[in-house]
């Protein structure tokens, strides 16, 4: 009998990490220039920023400038976000082969043992440099590793369902900044600047969902988005819940529990028409990625500049600058593992759905 011929796995390339002639050499050697690479890039490094700025907003707010204790906690929000992306990256590689098939292609570059040791080096160096920040701070650390791990790990995997899913994204900022007020010895649940960041942060949620839409429907998760029966739904939903944090936040000034100063957050709404505009105005995966990486900036801004009107000096100001040009260095080389391109995508038909 002749045999039937096997299809051709598709291969994902990338300018800067080429295929199958170093995957012998990574058989050979444990760690190697292209391993680095690999977990670099699968980290998402421009993702740190956000559990990095809310550290530094909780201890500026409660300690001041100690600037050993502030690089420590940075490199520990860093190095925990890391470990969130690469264990993330792992356990959503069914939703991943329509939503970032290059990303799955990397992690089999990469291969089981490497991946699980990089998250274990992540973790363990972040629990090993938190003895210097006291034992509150290594407590709520605890709570910051568990939520890192079971966002994504089963038995628990808090994103396979909307709402859980929310609650423990806005974890990364809202512990981060717990993690800063606790290196005082103290941890403050009352702060309304904590709500203010953690609750926008849920909110923020919701946009990420959104450009993953299709494969997510495909493998059948559920996610703020594909609860709605079409994309175009799921956009009206958004839309509403990222609006709410202004209304919070007017709200939290006329009570009285933030000073009338952070009315200056509401400089930031032209950013958001403009997000809302190019929401709206997407008709592909592709296009809701390009959106998402413009939220991406807005988000960030909405911290950075929360940072600046809690504590403002040119110490803040220059922690804005070198946030923004960190991020911006990552983006421009194009080193995040969540592509915007989705050049894959070009022969499929847009997403749309009736309004």
């Amino acid at each position: 009998m002749a045999r039937k011929p096997q299809k051709k796995r598709p291969q994902y390339y990338d300018s800067q990490l080429q295929p199958s002639s170093q995957l012998q050499a990574f058989g050979a050697v444990p760690i190697s220039g292209h391993t680095v690479a690999l977990v670099f890039r699968l980290s998402r490094p421009r993702t740190w920023t956000f559990p990095a700025a809310s550290f530094l907003l909780g201890y500026v707010l409660t300690a001041g400038w100690n600037i050993t204790q502030l690089g420590i906690g940075l490199i520990i929000a860093s190095f925990v976000t890391a470990a969130t992306n690469i264990v993330n990256a792992y356990a959503d590689r069914k939703e991943d082969v329509v939503n970032q098939p290059r990303r799955v292609f990397w992690l089999d570059q990469m291969g089981q043992k490497a991946t699980i040791g990089a998250v274990i080096v992540f973790y363990g160096f972040s629990a090993a440099l938190s003895i210097y920040l006291g034992l509150a701070y290594m407590i709520v650390l605890a709570f910051g590793i568990f939520n890192s791990a079971f966002y994504s790990l089963p038995p628990l995997r808090f994103k396979a369902h909307p709402l859980s899913s929310l609650i423990s994204f806005s974890g990364a900022v809202g512990l981060a900044f717990l993690a800063g007020t606790s290196v005082t010895g103290h941890v403050n649940l009352l702060n309304p600047v904590l709500w203010l960041v953690t609750y926008f942060m849920f909110t923020y949620g919701t946009v990420k969902n959104l450009p993953d839409y299709s494969g997510d429907k495909k493998a059948g998760t559920k996610t703020t988005a594909t609860v709605f029966g079409n994309i175009r739904r799921a956009v009206k939903f958004t839309t509403i819940i990222l609006i709410s944090p202004y209304v919070f936040l007017v709200g939290l000034i006329i009570t009285g529990f933030l000073p009338a100063i952070y009315y200056a957050e509401l400089i930031l709404t032209p950013l958001l028409i403009f997000i809302l505009h190019n929401m709206w105005t997407a008709r592909s995966s592709e296009g809701f990625e390009k959106m998402h990486t413009y939220g991406f900036f807005y988000a960030i801004s909405f911290l950075l500049f929360t940072l600046v009107v809690s504590s403002p000096s040119l110490k803040s100001l220059g922690v804005v600058v070198s946030a923004f040009l960190w991020t911006l260095l990552v983006s421009r080389i194009h080193i995040d593992s969540r592509i915007e391109s989705r050049d894959w995508e070009h022969n499929s038909n847009p997403q749309q759905g009736s309004a």
